[in-house]
């Protein structure tokens, strides 16, 4: 195989011998069967890094795609919709930009075996995981067989235990980056086997291998760059081999795109991206790419120092600046530097710049650079493209203790060990650390309100977190028992509404929730006469100022002209709240009330109909239906629903 340049080895001690190539057989040194038996250590100690996440619950955007979303819910009976439609189509009616039917299907699968219980695909998430750690050390084993296996043994355990893939594997919803990427790194594998055998079917298997990873995750399409990458830097086939051996993967690629603009409708995000989501959709001219660097300049900080992470540094937790800014300068200044020494290196086909260019390659689609994406930073975005920074990381212990990268001419497990006692007792020193930070962050990740309270430290100005963590706070507000705790955790969550509002004074989601406190503080009152509707008004009012088709401020409108006796009043905001989201369960179930309240039985059997349509196990549905029947004269047709809705719920029989 081609190592850092093409002499043969002399008696410069870093260089690999160059001898190997695709045709070439395994020698001793790099012993297949003891590299899965590596492997399996690696993989025990992916998982055992995240079992303590294996009794956490639903978090983020697990709602959007899981626990909420209908057509996940359907289980067997979902799937096919699943690749007909957006990844949240069951979630929102919205246009959406993600499709990844694959990751989807298994959640999908998952909740028809074990519905509700987050513990089965947490579960998956971890064992993939460790699986993937496991297949990246064996692929690059396979790939750089003229060097000492202590090079992909420390990439891969780098990369297992570096605390920025918490997000990845924490939040089940993540599941897509692990897939796609484990079936990218397969491919890879695939491809190595077909160039030593020539057996056409290995060749076939890596493209499919591929084409599943795309439909896991789009970002794979980077990978179409990573396969000429593998080839320059690690056999000798010349540019027009590489090039005719890569284009078959464009194939798929294309495949993808096709397929994906016929669901999404767009090539690219057919919504509109928000600066709350994004900030440097506020940054203008020349500032956009200002703030760009800024942010890269941070994801090279948080690899090299994964602490503190956080679930968010949205809006406006990292404010907007200008070229002046020395961060930005500084950013700048490393990623030309990295960049144009790959450019440099490539000749000599240094293995430095492989680690660069791997790096740069998998994350180039979330640098904002290329496209604007919907978010400005995510620690997950670096998972694809972090094992180029493990790589780069091996190897400046390996040069700092002057380990020869060539593979020696034995390599048993002791001999491996025993000659790098001092490098290898640093990279445990490492990994430990590593470890320990992973372990620790997995607990933040325990369920929305514990990730939130401990992120709000990190990330105290971002909008979202303010907002969301507002939203954990009520939803302990409402289970509590005691009259004076919940009034207390009330004013907690308007704190933070209101601080949202103030660091983004259009988030008409924050008014829509602050709204609905006021609303629920008069509720609380005993007295109909007390109650005073006015500011939850006034504050929803402020909201549909900000966004006028927010469905959710209609329904909750509803709420409060159908309390007041004011049904016209209340069929009209319901009937707006369902023309903005026919499918919203709320709107619908109460639009079909005030028409049964109106003796407009016809009308009311509708909307309960259409509302069974997307949430057909909804025991006060299902009531509301066979009572509609039942009171318009139908009782025959009603009588199956309210079985079932006594079935799904005995307390509505009385």
């Amino acid at each position: 195989m081609r190592g850092t340049n093409q002499a043969a080895m002399s008696s410069k001690k870093n260089k690999p011998n160059p001898t190997h190539s695709p045709q070439a057989k395994p020698s001793n040194a790099a012993n297949p069967t003891r590299h899965w038996l590596w492997a399996l250590a690696i993989a025990a100690f992916g998982f055992l890094l995240y079992v303590n996440t294996l009794g956490h619950d639903y978090v983020l955007d697990d709602f959007s795609v899981i626990k909420e979303n209908f057509i996940t819910k359907r289980g067997f009976e979902g799937i096919p919709d699943l690749w007909k439609y957006h990844s949240r189509h069951g979630y929102w009616n919205s246009p959406g930009e993600l499709y990844r039917p694959i990751p989807m299907t298994m959640f999908a699968i998952e909740w028809e075996l074990a519905p509700d219980k987050p513990s089965l695909s947490h579960f998956v998430n971890i064992l993939l995981y460790a699986l993937s750690g496991a297949l990246l050390f064996v692929t690059l084993a396979r790939w750089m067989q003229g060097y000492s296996l202590l090079l992909p043994l420390l990439t891969a355990l780098f990369f297992v235990a570096h605390p920025v893939h918490v997000e990845v594997v924490a939040n089940i919803k993540s599941r897509d980056e692990i897939v796609m990427f484990g079936f990218a790194t397969l491919s890879l594998l695939l491809l190595w086997k077909y160039l030593n055998t020539h057996k056409l079917w290995l060749f076939v298997a890596s493209l499919v291998s591929y084409t599943l990873a795309l439909f896991s995750k789009e970002n794979a399409v980077t990978f179409v760059a990573i396969v000429p990458l593998m080839l320059y830097f690690f056999t000798k086939s010349d540019l027009k081999k590489i090039a005719v051996t890569t284009l078959p993967y464009l194939l798929p690629a294309i495949l993808f795109v096709l397929v994906r603009k016929a669901v999404i409708g767009s090539l690219t995000n057919p919504g509109e991206t928000y600066s709350l989501d994004n900030i440097l959709v506020a940054a203008k001219g020349g500032a956009y790419y200002a703030n760009a660097f800024l942010l890269l300049g941070k994801y090279l900080w948080t690899l090299l120092l994964p602490y503190p992470l956080c679930s968010d540094y949205g809006f406006n937790q990292i404010p907007l600046t200008t070229w002046a800014d020395w961060r930005v300068l500084l950013s700048l200044l490393v990623w030309l530097g990295m960049g144009g020494f790959a450019v440099f290196a490539l000749r000599k086909r240094s293995l430095w710049a492989f680690a660069i260019l791997f790096f740069f390659v998998n994350f180039s689609i979330f640098t904002n650079l290329i496209v604007t994406i919907g978010t400005s930073y995510g620690e997950r975005l670096l998972y694809a493209a972090s094992p180029g920074f493990a790589l780069a990381l091996a190897l400046l212990l390996m040069k700092i203790f002057k380990v020869d990268l060539a593979a020696p001419k034995t390599a048993g497990a002791g001999g491996l060990l025993s000659q790098n006692g001092v490098l290898l007792a640093v990279a445990g020193v490492v990994l430990l650390a590593y470890s320990v930070l992973t372990f620790s962050r997995n607990a933040a990740w325990k369920d929305s309100y514990t990730l939130y309270e401990t992120d709000i430290e990190t990330s105290p100005n971002s909008a979202k977190l303010n907002f969301h963590y507002g939203l954990e706070i009520v939803q302990r507000g409402l289970k509590s028992t005691n009259p004076q705790e919940q009034k207390a955790l009330y004013e907690r969550a308007k704190q933070r509404f209101e601080h949202a509002i103030e660091i983004f004074p259009g988030y008409h989601d924050a008014y829509s929730q602050l709204g609905l406190i006021y609303y629920r503080e008069e509720a609380a009152k005993p007295n109909l006469q007390d109650r005073n509707y006015t500011k939850a008004l006034e504050t929803y009012e402020l909201a549909l100022k900000y966004k006028a088709n927010f469905p959710l401020v209609y329904s909750n409108m509803g709420i409060i002209y159908f309390e007041s006796g004011q049904l016209d009043k209340a069929k009209e905001v319901y009937e707006k709240a369902v023309q903005y989201d026919p499918r919203m369960i709320d709107a619908l179930r109460n639009l079909g009330a005030v028409n049964a309240m109106q003796k407009n039985f016809p009308e009311a059997i509708k909307w309960f109909k259409q509302g069974l349509d997307y949430d057909p196990e909804n025991p006060t549905l299902n009531f509301y239906l066979g009572s509609a029947y039942r009171d318009s004269g139908q009782p025959e047709q009603g009588q199956p629903f309210l079985e079932k809705a006594y079935r799904l719920d005995p307390k509505l029989k009385k």
